[in-house]
């Protein structure tokens, strides 16, 4: 089999089980599998492969074709223009999670040394971010999955920024401590609700863990908002004055958000879209 051989078969098979973008992901597969970019393989297509490298290939190949998400295949996802490791304990970074990053960055300008807490770390894709961004800020992060903080620990490591990014095991704001005042509160907490998993991509429903989509027990409700008034309620009395919180929301449910800030003492409560037109991002500010 040759490289050209292995992006056409593979493209035919992820066609024929409804993958959106079957020939990407395809060379995406075959460049992890020989250990080069995607672009390389277009210098060398009549390159023929080892039987082991078959062998790899075809073994991507089909969990790819069992809907498995293309980043817990390969092992990494990007995010604000860094690799971040990525398993099956974790939620993929998602593109939209940029804006929530980007806007806290933009609430902390100005603040020298800032003190920030991400709640529901995943991959630690927003604290190692934040961190990675703002080299003179500390960040606390939290979770409640166990394994989910070993991949968010291994990512501040890798990315150089463990010596400014602590995480600590528990549920929302519990794990940290009430002596200490922070600039922001950032989180992308579970919001979606347990009617909404049914009708979402396998990938998703299927793969992604239900924790980092629904919270433990469907915790985020009937209508994915449940955990924000708890995590507003715990933020206020932990955030300096003039502090922000910052929060990612889904489709429909930024004016519930809203109202929620509100009622937990939060002012200039404002809400940002993302590209795609759609209210994405909530924050407000302590008076």
């Amino acid at each position: 089999m040759t490289v050209g051989d292995a992006i056409k078969l593979g493209a035919e098979r992820l066609t024929g089980v409804g993958v959106d973008s079957p020939r990407l992901d395809t060379q995406l597969l075959l460049g992890h599998v020989l250990g080069c970019r995607r672009e390389d393989l277009a210098r060398e297509p009549e390159r023929r492969l080892t039987s082991t490298e078959a062998a790899a290939f075809d073994a991507a190949i089909l969990r790819r074709e069992g809907r498995e998400p293309l980043p817990y295949i390969l092992g990494v996802q990007g995010f604000y223009g860094r690799p971040f490791q990525v398993d099956p304990a974790v939620l993929i970074p998602r593109p939209e999670t940029e804006l929530l990053v980007e806007w806290t960055i933009k609430r902390l300008a100005g603040t020298q040394s800032p003190r920030i807490v991400d709640v529901g770390v995943g991959s630690g894709c927003i604290s190692v971010t934040v961190a990675a961004e703002r080299p003179d800020a500390t960040v606390w992060g939290t979770d409640i999955s166990p394994a989910a903080i070993e991949v968010a620990t291994s990512n501040a490591v890798a990315l150089g920024v463990d010596d400014r990014v602590t995480f600590h095991l528990g549920d929302l704001l519990t794990p940290i401590s009430q002596d200490v005042r922070f600039h922001a509160i950032v989180s992308n907490p579970p919001y979606v609700s347990e009617q909404e998993l049914v009708g979402l991509q396998p990938e998703v429903r299927d793969f992604e863990p239900r924790l980092a989509l629904s919270g433990q027990g469907g915790a985020s409700g009937d209508l994915g908002i449940a955990l924000y008034p708890r995590l507003f309620h715990q933020a206020y009395p932990l955030l300096e004055s003039g502090g922000w919180v910052l929060v990612e929301v889904g489709l429909g449910q930024a004016k519930a958000v809203v109202d929620a800030a509100a009622g937990a003492g939060f002012v200039d409560v404002e809400v940002v879209d993302d590209l795609a037109g759609i209210p994405r991002v909530v924050m407000g500010r302590r008076d």
